[in-house]
């Protein structure tokens, strides 16, 4: 079982290097039985809103249960986060350190550099019999250029020759590589046998650009270089270059970290090797297939993967839900895109519908809800220092990944993904593109309920609606007199697909100087008080004035009933009596129609199945009644609303009996129970076991 957990911060894991990093961290934390909690966010060095968004997830590290953090610092590019952070991590009483970087205050952790560059300079010295060799590393003031160009300098040492003017301190990028490839193309430097460059990116650059010039590599130039990415085996010549630092990096950070800890360890941090190619002049052309064909299977099944984004139109999807458990089902139907992960959880901060300028910029709320995990039934609130609420049960060593979610700079929460290996997980366009339309969709959930809240109060303190320009509901139940008959009006579904439907049957019954008493009742289906004209006269003088503005639609199309006032208190129960006779009423022979309807309040319930639900609630959403609602639910999903309900609620409560600490009491009341014994009983007849049974049985499985 997992006795702890490590963060792990490091910006934008995309590169094999960084997935091999990872590896070797997860590899030796799962040996001590911990768990590895990566934190990480895009890579960028110029900050603005979006980036300040992403980066605020190395908050998390800081604000939630954490028993030792490994910072990979010569990973941010960054320099303002990065001393933030480091500024953090001196403050903090967590154990950590930070690799490949010396910091005054925090435990580094390093390769020995040296001697991998050694042995790759006395390769191509004693194999080869290369005199004449030059060393390009990274700039004067870094580290690791420095430590690599000792290596260097040592061989060179070792075999009697001189490196003084050997050395050429560049920018461990590609830009000194073609500079120092086209003085030697045009002869203003001269030309050395071999090269030894100190990372593949310059190596990779240093290759191409003598090729580009006519010179042979390694005929005129052999190069060699350092890393192990995959970019040097589809290079011509496959680069030779210096393996397995990443890996046992890894494994030397959690080693370092659990000494720290005080947790004795036998954890194997490895050999870097060698991984001789072509452009050093040796012949392995076996051994460069191979390897590239790995790394080619690796590719292609990642390749194979991205085409569930072609066609799964999640953006739009996303982007068209106006409520949490109908987002939280759409994130269920998308969830086969993540395919490498076990799992995906969704947490939101508490203030996560603050709009602006109030919303949330640094940080995440002291709780977080739960709205998103398989087989999740309903939200679940829980404190932020948690973390997870998986991760507080019982369970093996674990590997999860964290992100941010958040809206430009206005923070939102964070996404947990849950994986097997290091390997499968990548910050790379798909997995941006995927929390982002996460974020975008959470975006306009927020705009519509918020939309949605503001017409409300607006119309209950106007008597008029503003949308439709009629009596608002409210002001037309109180205007309304005993006496009076209010007949509702009906219109055929077909109208609800014709362009300014609402608003132009609403400009026609404002008419006469807007002497009739009318509401939108909702649907196609409007609410009106006639005075001195009859039926016939109303619906052809109706049907005249649409035909007029554009919308044909016949007397025999539109459905009618009324209903005699006979007391205002029961006025909104007559209306809801008469609006769903017409609804129902409207629906085709084929009642498939309603098969996204009755889906949508499916999910709602499996979502959220500790509201007070009931058969005439649930009904009304469909603008059923209740015994046709029935008949509908148990047909489309062959079992009844009420026993699905239960078995909703009774889901949830299994979830909370395993991942929380919460009485049987507590647990009823957040299923929707008033009654705890009734609770109990329910419980017991569909699982064979009491509650208590079942979370005793759940912990000792």
């Amino acid at each position: 079982m997992a006795r702890g957990r490590i963060a792990v911060l490091i910006p934008a894991v995309y590169d094999a290097l960084d997935k091999e990093f990872l590896t070797g961290i997860h590899t030796a934390a799962k040996q001590i039985g911990l768990d590895t909690l990566v934190f990480t966010s895009i890579s960028a060095e110029n900050a603005d809103s979006y980036t300040s968004g992403e980066n605020n997830i190395y908050n998390l590290t800081f604000m939630t249960e954490i028993d030792g953090i490994i910072m990979a610092a010569n990973r941010f590019h960054d320099e303002n986060l990065k001393a933030e952070i480091l500024s953090r991590l001196e403050k903090s009483k967590i154990p950590c350190v930070v690799v490949e970087e010396k910091h005054d205050k925090i435990k580094g952790v390093f390769l020995d550099q040296k001697k991998s560059i050694y042995n790759l300079t006395d390769h191509l010295l004693v194999w080869h019999g290369y005199k004449n060799i030059l060393c390009l590393t990274g700039p004067k003031e870094n580290y690791e250029a420095q430590i690599r160009a000792d290596g260097f300098i040592s061989a060179m040492e070792d075999n009697g020759l001189d490196w003084h003017g050997k050395i050429i301190y560049g920018d461990f990028w590609r830009y000194t590589a073609a500079n120092i490839a086209e003085k030697i193309a045009t002869g203003e430097m001269k030309c050395p046998e071999a090269v030894v460059c100190t990372n593949d990116i310059m190596a990779v650059a240093l290759c191409q650009e003598l090729q580009k010039h006519g010179l042979k590599v390694p005929r005129d130039v052999a190069v060699t270089g350092y890393d192990g990415s995959v970019y040097t085996l589809i290079t011509k010549p496959a680069i030779t270059t210096v393996c397995g630092g990443d890996l046992c990096l890894g494994k030397s950070a959690v080693k370092t970290l659990a000494e720290m800890m005080n947790i004795d360890n036998d954890i194997d941090c490895g050999n870097v090797h060698i991984r001789i190619c072509g452009s050093c002049g040796c012949n392995n052309e076996l051994g460069e297939r191979d390897a590239l064909l790995e790394e080619t299977e690796k590719m292609l099944h990642r390749q194979l993967d991205r085409k569930n984004f072609m066609f799964s139109n999640y953006i739009v999807r996303m982007s068209d839900c106006e409520s949490i458990p109908k987002f939280a089902a759409v994130l269920d139907s998308l969830r086969y895109m993540l395919s490498d992960c076990i799992s995906v959880n969704i947490c939101l901060c508490e203030d996560w519908r603050t709009e602006h300028p109030e919303y949330r910029k640094h940080g995440f709320s002291e709780n977080m809800n739960l709205i998103y995990s398989e087989n999740l039934p309903g939200q679940l609130l829980f404190p932020l220092q948690k973390l997870l609420p998986r991760l507080n049960i019982p369970h093996e060593p674990q590997l999860w990944v964290f992100s941010s979610i958040h809206y430009s700079d206005r923070i939102i929460g964070y996404i947990a993904t849950q994986y097997e290996k290091a390997e499968q997980f990548a910050v790379d366009e798909h997995y941006i593109s995927w929390c982002d339309a996460v974020a975008n969709g959470l975006d306009i959930v927020i705009k519509k309920s918020n939309t949605e809240y503001i017409w409300q109060k607006l119309e209950e303190k106007n008597m008029m609606d503003i949308y439709t320009g009629l009596m608002s509901r409210r002001g037309f139940v109180k205007k309304v007199e005993n006496g009076d008959i209010v007949t509702a009006v009906s219109f055929p579904q077909r109208s609800r697909n014709m362009q300014y439907f609402v608003p132009i049957v609403s400009t026609v019954l404002r008419s006469d100087d807007n002497s009739r008493m009318a509401v939108y009742m909702g649907e196609t289906v409007f609410g009106i008080v006639l005075e001195n004209e009859s039926y016939d006269d109303f619906l052809r003088g109706l049907c005249r004035s649409m035909s007029e503005l554009g919308i044909y639609i016949t007397e025999n199309e539109i459905g009618m009933t009324s209903e005699k006032i006979s007391d205002k208190q029961t006025c909104e129960k007559q209306l809801d009596k008469m609006y769903g006779m017409l609804t129902e009423k409207n629906v085709p022979k084929n009642s498939e129609t309603y098969s996204e309807v009755f889906a949508n309040l499916r999910s709602e319930m499996k979502y959220l199945p500790q509201f007070n639900w009931s058969v005439a609630s649930a009904a009304e959403k469909t603008g059923l009644s209740g015994s046709h609602f029935q008949r509908l639910y148990k047909k489309y999903f062959g079992v009844s609303f009420t026993e699905e309900l239960i078995l909703f609620r009774i889901d949830r409560a299994k979830y909370l009996l395993r991942n929380t600490s919460m009485t049987v009491q507590q647990v009823a009341e957040e299923c929707g129970y008033t009654n705890c014994a009734h609770f109990m009983r329910q419980f017991k007849e569909r699982e064979n076991m009491s509650a208590g049974q079942y979370r005793k049985a759940e912990k000792n499985g």
